[in-house]
């Protein structure tokens, strides 16, 4: 169950992060200004929900993640 719960977890924060990665190519996509709208609040919506279903079941997990990041970014910032 553990195993499920990582794999469901790590899918969905990579589902959001495709998702986040579209919204910037839908305003260059051959549709109406209305439609491109209605897309990227589609889109932005169901990336926030994957994310945070995703935080969810990570959980300690994704902390340890972030802090790991937030460190190294952290760390870069320093030596520049």
């Amino acid at each position: 169950m553990e195993k499920l719960r990582k794999i469901t977890g790590y899918s969905l924060l990579f589902v959001s992060c495709i998702a986040y990665g579209v919204i910037p190519i839908v305003p260059f996509m051959s549709l109406e200004a209305d439609v491109k709208t209605a897309w990227v609040a589609g889109v932005f919506i169901f990336a926030q929900i994957t994310w945070w279903v995703a935080v969810l079941l990570l959980g300690k997990e994704f902390v340890d993640w972030s802090k790991r990041i937030w460190r190294g970014f952290k760390a870069w910032f320093k030596s520049s």
